[in-house]
């Protein structure tokens, strides 16, 4: 199922919402992929590209948070941290490339959404 972008979600702060879009851009790569044509090799790559993203992603908007005194900065701070260990995680155990996938499907439709 493809993650769509909605102006629901946007925070009408124009990099933070570029940023978010691009964030969908990049799940939605993992979402068309077919587990019997993708190596961990492959997933690897668009993982690694997505984890850099995150990480200035996430020290853009925290950034921005502060700068207008978010008062929910904290939980947010813990949430970024969680997505990242939750991701490194299930990217540390060995599994295969079927069950990979679909776990970091979870995690991108339990976080972007």
């Amino acid at each position: 199922m493809s993650l769509e972008w909605n102006e629901i979600y946007a925070l009408h702060h124009e990099k933070i919402d570029s940023q978010h879009k691009e964030l969908f851009r990049i799940a939605n790569i993992v979402e068309t992929l077919d587990p019997n044509r993708t190596s961990k090799g492959q997933l690897a790559i668009i993982m690694k590209q997505f984890f850099e993203y995150m990480r200035e992603h996430f020290k853009d908007e925290e950034a921005y948070m502060q700068s207008i005194d978010y008062p929910l900065l904290q939980e947010d701070e813990k949430k970024h941290e969680k997505i990242i260990d939750e991701l490194t995680l299930i990217l540390k155990q060995s599994k295969d490339i079927e069950t990979l996938i679909n776990q970091i499907k979870a995690v991108f439709h339990q976080w972007l959404i």
